[in-house]
């Protein structure tokens, strides 16, 4: 990620545009920050783009239900590798299996008695876990989740004690000196300083990927500036929301415009409001305007609807009779 703002950096900026440092409104803002966010990623009912991730799973061997990842809020598409290698890394087939969205066609396809095998005909998400059917027949089979990203409150503060000692070019690995790195940062950003002298960093953020110990972590993407070695570099580690960048302010628009709502500075309250979101939640405007405008135009909302078994609907299989190709993403045809 190119550059970020911090939940501690979101948070003075609200205690500064409300100019109220009490610990009380610095209480209320985090509470008006967190909830801003998870308002942005309700929008259109969260169908934007940078709420979509993907996880890795396994198949077991017998195995029909799997858990689907805490990070998911919804689940929109499984894809399926099979011919799996000794060493689990050759999978030449990928199955795309239709997901099953009405409990009354799923009771049909278990009727069907498919059995174990490694060719996956359907999927259904029941609760938090996703079944597969037929059963698979192999242990190691890789699967891969996309599903849309759930929110959760942010109240981290940055931390920035000690240095960076060394991080290459191209490298993942970042060595620390003077740190007491926890497990708990992983999925935090970082920033390493720019500095016009030798051994700043890029200035830029980057995902923590994994913890190894007090002084190590690693990033989830390569290091883009220049290799830092023997060095004492400034960073700083924080949590960031999940809104991208460039909307990060619309954050911070909403949650100042409540405060100034709320002490009856109607005047300045709608003009944050009108940043915001050009004044619809406000109720002035039914089009979206201000940053959230610009969000909606660029991000745009995902095509969820059936998704494509792995054999066309045209040849005789036992999948056909439950395949209904016009079928949308509430599950029915219309």
């Amino acid at each position: 990620m190119a550059s970020t703002k911090t939940n501690t950096q979101l948070l003075n900026a609200y205690l500064s545009l409300t100019k109220d440092t009490t610990t009380s409104n610095s209480a209320d803002g985090q509470s008006r920050i967190n909830d801003s966010v998870k308002a942005i990623c309700n929008l259109q009912g969260g169908k934007l783009r940078f709420l979509e991730d993907t996880v890795s799973l396994f198949t077991v061997a017998g195995q029909e239900r799997y858990q689907i990842p805490n990070k998911f809020r919804k689940l929109i598409d499984v894809m399926i590798y099979s011919d799996n290698g000794a060493d689990g890394a050759n999978r030449s087939t990928i199955y795309s299996p239709e997901m099953v969205f009405d409990p009354t066609k799923w009771k049909l396809v278990l009727q069907y008695r498919y059995g174990t095998q490694d060719v996956p005909y359907f999927t259904y998400v029941e609760r938090s876990e996703l079944l597969v059917q037929p059963i698979p027949a192999t242990t190691g089979n890789l699967m891969v989740l996309r599903g849309r990203l759930q929110t959760s409150n942010m109240s981290i503060a940055d931390y920035s004690t000690g240095s960076i000692v060394s991080v290459a070019q191209n490298g993942t690995a970042v060595v620390g000196s003077g740190t007491t790195w926890t497990a708990d940062m992983v999925g935090r950003v970082i920033q390493i300083a720019q500095t016009n002298a030798a051994n700043g960093g890029d200035g830029f953020w980057y995902e923590i990927g994994t913890w190894t110990n007090a002084t190590n972590i690693t990033l989830t993407k390569p290091y883009e500036g220049r290799s830092i070695a023997a060095a004492t570099a400034t960073y700083i580690i924080g949590q960031a929301p999940v809104v991208p960048e460039a909307y990060e302010s619309a954050i911070l628009y909403r949650a100042v415009a409540q405060y100034w709502q709320e002490n009856n500075d109607l005047q300045r309250a709608r003009m944050y409001w009108i940043m915001y979101d050009g004044g619809n939640e406000l109720g002035e405007n039914k089009e979206y305007g201000g940053l959230i405008g610009q969000m909606l135009d660029n991000e745009g909302e995902t095509e969820e609807g059936a998704y494509i078994p792995p054999f066309g609907s045209s040849q005789n299989l036992p999948q056909n009779p439950y395949y209904f190709p016009n079928q949308n993403a509430s599950g029915f045809a219309p």
